[in-house]
């Protein structure tokens, strides 16, 4: 059984299938959460849960639209310095940072400020922004689980980054891969995505 946070955005990441890059994003209060909850067709899609049970991975059939532009790739910018500027100015002061792997698979969703994504561009390492100490907060500075960048997309309708990542070593503070290491299912049924933790043996 999971505990849903009060007090906090939750935030509902769909696709089309499991290793899909491409992906949509919500943003819901408490109350939306558990009515897409209770209303969930486990019968007909999938549904992941992240280690803080503050963000839900759906995989549906369902169709539905991706709006993003490639930002920056493998060290270059690849916008115009005015359109990045103007990504920078209407950038909310804070946003969802998503981190997928090169096969499509979500690793990790954060928090971020413009700041990260400047410090993103220049270094090339997964940035985002602690809540929990105010500050910077480059992935793997402490771990060494670096997230060694190769693209930047900004989606747009919410607006949110999203990281093509070389992960390395785990994601997930727990030692997971993924922070989406366990699927969701009927009667509050919880499963394992991983058998073992990154570094063990299975």
């Amino acid at each position: 059984m999971i505990q849903v946070p009060t007090g906090k955005d939750i935030v509902l990441l769909s696709k089309r299938s499991y290793l899909s890059p491409e992906v949509s994003l919500q943003i819901l209060n408490l109350a939306q959460t558990q009515d897409f909850l209770n209303r969930f067709d486990y019968t007909k899609k999938q549904l992941y849960v992240d280690c803080d049970e503050d963000t839900f991975l759906e995989v549906s059939p369902e169709e539905r639209s991706f709006a993003k532009q490639l930002l920056w790739e493998n060290g270059t910018l690849k916008v115009s310095k005015e359109t990045f500027d103007s990504i920078l100015d209407s950038m909310p002061p804070l946003s969802p940072f998503l981190a997928q792997d090169l096969t499509g698979k979500d690793l990790m969703l954060a928090w971020g400020k413009k700041e990260s994504l400047i410090h993103a561009i220049e270094s090339g390492n997964g940035t985002y922004f602690s809540r929990s100490r105010n500050g910077k907060w480059v992935k793997g500075e402490e771990s060494g689980h670096f997230q060694k960048l190769k693209q930047i997309y900004v989606h747009s309708n919410p607006f949110f980054v999203k990281y093509i990542t070389d992960q390395i070593g785990a994601a997930c503070h727990t030692g997971y891969y993924s922070c989406f290491f366990r699927e969701l299912g009927q009667n509050e049924s919880v499963s394992f995505v991983y058998s073992n933790k990154v570094g063990e043996s299975v």
